[in-house]
């Protein structure tokens, strides 16, 4: 126990004296002396703990209230009441058995990006004001994120969802984007305990955040309306269009991650959307290939500008991490127009791409196809009866 102590002081030693990395510089995905690399390297260190038990910032301000007025304080003691800190550890328990026996089961490591960590929610709401500043120079009068839509990618069980629902009423919606189901489906159970009943029909839903209180009187925040949808920002049919600002706690992913939300953003989201995300920044520009299998994808090339970079608590990092405020500035997103269905293959097309299969060596394993198919099956929740005998 004295040596993880004293290995995660010098991390934190470490991670306060390296050099920091230029924020427009793109060699902190390989540097490991820099803070990111420090701080990504503690946070699995932390995960893997037995006990994860989240701290608050000590130095933050508990007066502080977000542009809409809403007090940080309030919307923080709320979330716990919904997202209890002594039960993270299930949360991430939870998570690891959801997305990590696919890969557990071949032997193989599971990808970084299925680690599940909250972050910071002082943070957060510092970042989503920042942000606003940043978002249209002719809405600087308006309340903030007022009808704008928000999308955490990479929800998890939907905390920073309902804290951004809860630190700006105002939005239009705001949205969960997660590709683990068992905590997706935890994040729509948590949301839906927040709707109020209506005493009539032709009202619209409306949620809130209970405040717990020691007294008889409950104390309630009024929630915008809420979203959370089972999917990846990797699949191109994923809608992300209607995103006005987004929020990816991307610490954990590698650059090949990092290109592909990259692209994601660049095929779908309209000039001027802003884009946060932790410890790395996007790539700024690329270029989006065609699809083969759907003509009518457009492709050609985004560009992105990054904006600030500001440095914060969550204590997950060690008790530093940074964020990046990214704008898009060029995207496909008039030529992708509205949400898109995945083309249907004919009978003919669906034969050729086995044959290229078997061809590239990739569907030799009949007995590997037919487990991965039988695996699929139980991870999309499909009947025991409809499974295939496993051998």
């Amino acid at each position: 126990m004295f040596l993880v102590r004293l290995l995660k002081c010098s991390l934190l030693f470490l991670s306060a004296c390296s050099d920091i990395v230029p924020a427009s510089s793109f060699s902190a995905y390989g540097t490991s002396s820099s803070p990111s690399k420090i701080r990504n390297t503690y946070l699995h260190q932390k995960l893997d703990d037995e006990c994860l038990f989240p701290q608050t910032d000590p130095d933050f301000d508990l007066e502080t209230k977000s542009l809409s007025g809403v007090a940080y304080a309030l919307v923080q003691k709320g979330i716990d009441n919904l997202y209890p800190p002594t039960e993270l550890s299930s949360r991430n328990a939870m998570s690891r058995t959801d997305g990590y026996w696919k890969f557990v089961e071949k032997g193989a490591k599971p990808p970084l990006e299925f680690t599940y960590g909250e972050f910071d929610l002082f943070f957060f709401g510092k970042l989503l004001d920042r942000a606003w500043e940043y978002y249209d120079e002719t809405t600087r009068d308006k309340t903030a994120w007022e009808n704008k839509t928000f999308c955490d990618i990479g929800s998890g069980t939907g905390r920073l969802v309902l804290s951004a629902a809860a630190l700006h009423p105002q939005w239009r919606v705001c949205k969960g984007l997660e590709i683990l189901q068992g905590i997706h489906n935890v994040s729509v159970s948590i949301a839906e305990g927040c709707i109020v009943a209506s005493e009539r029909e032709d009202d619209n839903i409306k949620s809130v955040l209970r405040i717990p209180s020691d007294e008889d009187d409950t104390t309630f925040v009024d929630l915008a309306p809420t979203q959370m949808i089972h999917g990846s920002f990797t699949d191109p049919y994923q809608y992300l269009g209607d995103i006005d600002c987004a929020f990816v706690f991307s610490s954990c992913m590698n650059p090949a991650l990092l290109e592909e939300l990259s692209i994601a953003i660049g095929r779908q989201c309209r000039p001027g959307t802003i884009i946060i995300t932790t410890e790395f920044p996007l790539f700024l520009r690329g270029h989006i290939d065609a699809i083969q299998d759907d003509p009518g994808m457009p492709f050609g090339d985004y560009e992105i500008e990054l904006l600030d970079k500001i440095d914060g608590w969550c204590w997950l990092m060690g008790g530093e991490s940074t964020a990046y405020i990214h704008r898009v500035k060029r995207s496909l997103s008039v030529e992708y127009g509205g949400q898109r269905e995945v083309p249907c293959l004919g009978l003919k097309e669906e034969a050729f791409q086995l044959v290229q299969l078997m061809e590239k060596g990739e569907l030799t394993d009949t007995k590997e196809f037919m487990r991965n198919v039988r695996n699929n099956m139980i991870f999309n929740g499909l009947p025991p009866e409809f499974l295939p005998e496993a051998e």
